[in-house]
């Protein structure tokens, strides 16, 4: 399995770091991990899906900027399928969720027609081609997000304040991506984690490696980030745009 980091920024794309995105190539088979800004990089660069027949989006939660790039995916060559936990986390259908942010008059009236289909994704997890994912909902945020993992390879943890049971759900993982939104040992943001809490979780989960994801567009030196979590967790390091796990 390789990880390609489309976007490793929160909130606004900046020069360095467009909005949460990351691609899963697995063989001939691709998977989008949410749909920031960084899904225009799947425009400019054709040869990331090349040979993809099937490009499924699984999103974490709703807020834009980890949804605003499903407008951009309807002119890929690729069908696009995307999956949601619109019941589970907004009791609202997939369907309508998606319905609501490409409908007219936000999107031409075709666009919707261009997806392969708009899946529900229930609390159980997913077989998704050859992804195996694993959910458990994440309260510490504006709204409940999702913390993905895919076997023990990958974990991915967004939009989220400090939460400790996220240490049994990613135990063990080879990689766990992990938002580290404040370059601080800690935070009373209620929303977000910061650095060192980042580390923290990683230590208790007993991963191999930290990768700190959904960096705050202030930030100019990412060696803030690190000084903050390597003390904690020495495997440590920060996304960047482009970046292959």
């Amino acid at each position: 399995m390789q990880l390609r980091f489309l976007g490793s920024g929160g909130f606004v794309p900046t020069d360095r770091r467009e909005t949460a995105c990351a691609l899963l190539r697995r063989d001939g088979e691709a998977l989008l991990i949410d749909a920031g800004t960084g899904a225009r990089r799947l425009i400019a660069e054709p040869s990331l899906l090349e040979g993809v027949e099937r490009l499924h989006v699984v999103l974490t939660h709703f807020h834009l900027d980890h949804t605003i790039g499903l407008f951009y995916l309807p002119d890929l060559g690729p069908s696009v399928e995307v999956w949601g936990a619109g019941e589970a986390l907004e009791a609202t259908p997939m369907q309508e969720l998606v319905r609501r942010l490409l409908g007219s008059p936000f999107a031409p009236r075709s666009f919707l027609g261009h997806f392969g289909g708009v899946r529900e994704l229930g609390l159980e997890g997913a077989q998704i081609g050859s992804f195996r994912l694993q959910v458990r909902i994440q309260r510490r945020h504006a709204n409940p997000t999702l913390a993905l993992r895919f076997d023990d390879v990958l974990a991915w943890c967004t939009d989220t304040a400090y939460d400790p049971e996220n240490a049994a759900f990613t135990r063990g993982v080879e990689t766990l991506c992990h938002e580290a939104f404040h370059a601080a040992d800690e935070t009373d943001d209620p929303g977000h984690a910061s650095a060192g809490e980042a580390a923290r979780l990683a230590a208790a989960a007993e991963v191999e490696r930290l990768v700190l994801i959904h960096v705050n567009p202030g930030l100019d030196d990412d060696r803030e980030l690190l000084r903050f979590a390597r003390p904690r967790f020495g495997a440590t390091e920060v996304a960047r745009d482009g970046a292959e796990l």
